[in-house]
């Protein structure tokens, strides 16, 4: 049985402030999707500053990781520029 909150996107990676007006808010790393938007995370990165994202933003890519509410921690990408 696959786990449910494992998930393939495609889309643009942005950086963008996120959860405004909470403890949480932030610039973040955002994949915009047909589907939504996800603040990405690189399994075993680190979640505050990571340069392997970073490098990323204004690529498109499809990315395959585990949902965490609205954080896809990616497993692997595939860059698609």
């Amino acid at each position: 049985m696959s786990d449910v909150r494992s998930k393939t996107v495609a889309g643009r990676v942005v950086r963008r402030r996120v959860s405004a007006g909470s403890k949480s808010e932030r610039e973040a790393v955002v994949l915009e999707t047909r589907e939504g938007d996800y603040v990405l995370r690189r399994k075993g990165g680190n979640p505050f500053r990571d340069p392997d994202l970073e490098a990323l933003v204004d690529h498109r890519i499809k990315a395959r990781g585990h949902l965490a509410g609205s954080t896809l921690i990616m497993d692997s990408w595939k860059e698609l520029d």
